[in-house]
């Protein structure tokens, strides 16, 4: 993001000043407890590329006002992220001026805090001398101990000049487009990893997905927003929720104020209120209707084309794909969890661009979840489609909510959501790909039992869908006074099968031919009683 971006985002809808609190900086990997120290950087320079511009990390007492932050780049800053609580990312030539602009603090983040705590097994925590260079770099390690990393560079560091530095510490560049514009897809000898972390230029290093290791295309989300700008992948948390500091429940509202043009609204509608009552299934959140977008602790839920109405226009088919604003503080209440997508995106539920899966991501950062460092997880900061959440997931969010407990009667989802309602004992770790139950043992039937099976479709969710994809796999459960003994598939050609499962059950990837495909599945129990759902899947040719 350009400096006049992250300017725009500092002066939009400044929060009022909070209470004044001498509040830690939190950091992935600590809370940074800063004492009264204005000079701090200077004891602790760093190594760099460039003679005289670094990288210094600020605190103020409070929450800054334009003006203070206006005066700061006067003297010649640049400021690139916030740091929670209070604090700044700046660039600066020199020693930059910094009396005066009630400031608690001036630092820098250490090599230890630019490394994720996820490579600690993997990488050496012990700095080196700062004569270190590639000519007395470790010699190359067995390539089975190779690992692929994500090196996230900060946003004014030259992408050329970020190359040059990696190969010089004999790290291989896996080149990948979709990349986020500040970070570099690297894979080498993880004891090649911490000399790296040492350079000024570097903001953080954290493991690389699967997916981006085998070139697969990808999208990026490149955050959250504060008003004061975005958040770097190095911080840990953003405010305490909406739940207040510890672990509460919390009623929020949500407002649809525009549905998208090109997939049905009602689809849309339903995959959104799918997502966020995917959340209220480990934690104590509700979720209702409001009135209107402004309402207090709503988040209003907008699909719209370029410039509208925040520092943050969409750019079109393909590449920023949504953006949500973090709970309030430290965003004021008008934007506060707002989730806007781009309706330039073709929103196709099963091909490509997921809604779900985006939504479910979105809303995690509306919540007031980061980004995880962990590949596989929803919060991962490159999209891929999902069913539900991963057990780190769950912790995340359980680490600002209260968890919902056996105790607990679950939590609804949104109201007007069309899915099924969760179990009331959600598992502690569910893991991301739900696995089809093998067939119950049913009791032996009554003879008099009349009773149909109850069959629910899970997936997809809608009985009317678009997608340009070739096959589509169908999930749901099924239940009976009895047993359900056998699940099976027919679609409109004629072919037919058994799905896997009962009372949760899969069916194989089905064939889609262009137009329209229906497809039943039907739920027979011992007696011979059958239910029966029918979803309508239009495969639509691409331009």
């Amino acid at each position: 993001m350009s400096s006049n971006r992250v300017r725009l985002g500092l002066l939009w809808l400044l929060p009022a000043a909070f209470l004044a609190a001498e509040d830690p900086l939190h950091l992935k990997t600590k809370r940074l407890e800063t004492t009264e120290d204005l000079a701090d950087y200077v004891a602790q320079p760093g190594k760099r590329r460039a003679s005289s511009r670094s990288h210094i990390l600020l605190q103020f007492r409070r929450a800054p006002q334009a003006e203070q932050l206006a005066e700061l780049e006067r003297r010649g800053a640049t400021i690139l992220d916030y740091v929670p609580d209070y604090g700044f990312l700046i660039a600066a030539e020199g020693e930059p001026r910094l009396q005066g602009l009630d400031l608690r603090w001036a630092g820098r983040l250490r090599f230890q805090d630019k490394l994720s705590p996820l490579l600690a097994q993997t990488t050496s925590a012990t700095p080196r001398d700062a004569a270190t260079t590639a000519d007395n770099l470790p010699a190359a390690t067995d390539h089975r101990l190779s690992a692929a990393f994500l090196v996230e560079f900060h946003p004014d560091v030259d992408l050329e000049e970020a190359r040059t530095l990696v190969r010089e510490h004999r790290l291989e560049i896996r080149e990948h487009p979709d990349l986020l514009p500040n970070q570099l897809l690297v894979e080498g000898a993880p004891d090649r990893v911490t000399p790296l972390a040492e350079w000024d230029e570097v903001a953080y290093i954290f493991p690389a997905s699967d997916d981006l290791v085998n070139g697969l295309r990808v999208q990026a989300c490149r955050g959250a927003s504060t008003s004061y700008g975005l958040v770097g992948q190095y911080v840990a948390r953003v405010g305490e929720g909406w739940d207040g500091p510890g672990q509460n429940a919390a009623q929020l509202g949500y407002f649809f104020e525009k549905l998208p043009s090109r997939v049905s609204p009602d689809q849309a509608r339903s995959e959104v209120l799918r997502a966020l009552g995917e959340w209220t299934r480990y934690v104590k959140l509700t979720f209702t209707p409001a009135d209107n977008q402004a309402a207090p602790r709503t988040l209003n839920i907008l699909f719209a084309s370029g410039a509208h109405g925040d520092p943050f226009p969409f750019d079109g088919r393909g590449k920023v794909l949504a953006h949500t604003f973090y709970p309030a503080p430290p965003n004021p209440e008008s934007i506060a969890g707002d989730l806007h997508f781009d309706d330039d995106e073709l929103w196709d539920m099963l091909d490509g661009t997921d809604l779900f899966s985006v939504a479910l991501h979105e809303a995690g950062h509306a919540l007031g979840l980061g980004h995880s460092d962990r590949p596989g997880t929803v919060m991962y900061p490159y999209y891929r489609r999902v069913y539900s959440l991963s057990g780190d997931d769950v912790a995340a969010i359980r680490e600002l909510y209260a968890a919902l407990t056996s105790l607990d009667n679950p939590s609804p989802g949104p109201t007007d959501n069309p899915a099924p309602q969760p179990p009331s004992n959600p598992p502690a770790q569910p893991p991301s790909n739900p696995t089809p139950q093998p067939p119950s043992s049913p009791s032996p039937p009554r003879s008099t039992d009349s009773v149909a099976p109850s069959l629910t479709i899970l997936w997809p969710a809608s009985t009317s869908v678009l997608t340009y994809a070739s096959t589509i796999s169908l999930r749901g459960s099924a239940t009976d006074n009895v047993g359900v003994v056998q699940v099976t598939w027919s679609d409109s050609t004629g072919a037919s099968g058994s799905a896997q499962g009962t009372s949760l059950w899969t069916t194989p990837e089905l064939p889609l031919r262009e137009g329209a495909n229906t497809i039943t599945i039907r739920a027979r129990d011992a007696a011979g009683n059958v239910g029966w759902r029918s979803v309508v899947i239009t495969r639509v040719k691409r331009s």
